[in-house]
């Protein structure tokens, strides 16, 4: 007998054999009870999920010698000419290599004849995204007016370059990646029916990196099953198809969570002569920070089989801001390493990167300390005990506290031009010894000229003397933020460098 790869031999044949597209079957099946039989059908979503095999299983559904029906019944003869590929009424196009207009045109030729022998003439055209601009206008007015007969089912992976008039003819179903539950509830089966013995972490594996196609799982556990010859075990997949064990993972983030350096180039190196693809690598690698960074946060990973104990207590021994960081800067690595010719280099400083990710100060404890800090400068002290009167006195908004200050200004006699000109300046910023004022630069020397009334009111108002600072729109503002002592200490902390 002829030898049937398993994605064939096991394609769904009824609407309840589907794995995952619940959402579309249940609706399709809806439709034909109530004989809502739509003339255009777009069957849109990633490759390997089940849409030509959907669009079959509607085919037979419409043409079954047993009217029309929920679901086939797999046993009349169009039903079975049909799964075979050999009734001549449902027609499969390939867009790829059918594409222009003198083929859709010829299309639009043969619909207008009655079927041979079914209900319906059923056209599948499979990456009907790959038509030409030309052969999708040839192909409108028969999708606005199709005969009564005629079913067209449209496949895609690019619903987006499908013109937008095209679209709005069809009744669009979305198809979503699978899980990785569902792909191993699958795989499970099917080495049941053809008596395959595969402990489950190999499995778990294919299930994982099928990236969500059942026909892609499918077709790696075929290689498998021809290669381990009956018995299948987690190391067959990592040799057939160079999968990286996640203890590769576990240490290299140790490493970079320990700061290990050395670890860290180890593992690189491993990696390298082992002869694991790069890019391949990074995929894993990114695979196992999000499932970290899902277990630190304690959010269940829907893709997921099982909850990995190990992996779980890992993602727990650092902090989602550092797990964060960490798939911040591997996000972009696989697109990166592409334009550098020393990948090996590339990875393993981008890797030092991530060991270098700082500890993420909270503010709190950054005023904690500022505050608790000894200091042996007594100007800064005498600024600090103002700041802590302020604080227990006054708001922190400047631009409150200059409203209070301009109210005592108003409050006193006499001065009304310069009361004037203070409407118009603008307070940029306060700390503990300083007030720094952006005014127009027609009012700047008629300030200062009354600097003092300004300073006696903020003295009234906040108990102790500062100083005032007048810019324009267009004068620096570094020199006050730098002479700052609280700007001053935070800059020790942090070993800061200017760059203003």
């Amino acid at each position: 007998m002829e030898y049937l790869v398993l994605t064939r031999k096991y394609r769904p044949q009824d609407f309840n054999e589907v794995v995952g597209q619940k959402h579309v079957t249940q609706t399709l099946m809806s439709a034909l009870k109530n004989r809502r039989v739509g003339h255009s059908y777009l069957f849109a979503g990633p490759r390997g999920v089940g849409k030509t095999s959907v669009a079959r299983i509607l085919a037979k559904a419409l043409n079954c010698e047993n009217d029309v029906v929920e679901n086939p019944c797999n046993e009349c003869e169009t039903c079975k000419a049909i799964t075979k590929g050999s009734a001549v009424d449902v027609i499969e196009i390939d867009g790829a290599s059918n594409r222009g207009i003198d083929e859709i045109r010829a299309l639009r030729e043969s619909v207008v004849y009655n079927p041979s022998s079914a209900r319906y003439k059923v056209y599948i055209i499979d990456e009907v995204h790959m038509l030409t601009k030309e052969a999708f206008n040839a192909l409108l007015k028969t999708l606005e007016e199709p005969p009564s007969h005629v079913v067209f089912i449209f496949a895609t992976t690019e619903p987006e370059r499908v013109p937008k008039t095209v679209l709005s003819r069809c009744q669009r179903f979305d198809f979503r990646m699978l899980t990785e539950k569902e792909i191993f509830t699958k795989l499970n089966s099917l080495t049941k029916l053809e008596s395959i013995n595969a402990d489950e972490e190999s499995l778990r594996l294919i299930a994982a990196r099928a990236e969500g196609s059942i026909r892609d799982a499918e077709g790696m556990l075929d290689q498998l099953i021809s290669y381990a010859e009956g018995q299948i075990t987690a190391n067959d997949v990592k040799e057939v198809f160079g999968f990286i064990g996640k203890e590769v993972y576990i240490k290299l983030f140790l490493g970079i969570s320990g700061r290990n350096e050395k670890v860290i180039i180890e593992v690189i190196e491993d990696v390298i002569q082992r002869g694991y693809d790069i890019r391949e690598f990074i995929y894993g690698w990114l695979k196992f920070i999000q499932r970290l960074l899902l277990y630190n946060l304690d959010i269940p990973d829907p893709t997921s089989v099982e909850i990995n104990k190990e992996l779980q207590k890992l993602a727990k021994s650092v902090s989602s801001k550092f797990l964060t960081a960490v798939l911040n800067l591997s996000t972009n690595m696989e697109r990166d390493i592409r334009n550098v010719p020393y990948s090996q280099g590339f990875l393993e400083l981008l890797m030092l990167r991530m060991a270098r990710i700082p500890d993420l100060a909270d503010i709190n404890a950054l005023i904690k300390e500022i505050s608790e800090s000894h200091i042996e400068d007594s100007s800064y002290k005498r600024a600090e005990e103002k700041l802590e009167k302020f604080k227990k006195e006054f708001p922190t908004d400047v631009t409150d506290l200059w409203k209070r200050i301009i109210e005592t200004i108003n409050n006193t006699d006499g001065k009304n031009f310069f009361k004037s000109f203070l409407r118009e300046a603008k307070p940029v910023s306060f700390s503990s010894n300083s007030l720094r004022l952006n005014v127009p630069e027609s009012h700047k020397e008629h300030l200062k000229e009354d600097i003092d009334l300004l300073k006696e009111a903020c003295k009234e108002t906040l108990g102790f003397d500062i100083e005032v600072s007048i810019v324009t729109s267009d004068g620096p503002v570094e020199e006050t933020i730098r002479d700052d002592p609280l700007i001053k200490k935070i800059k020790e902390i942090f070993n800061a460098e200017e760059y203003i």
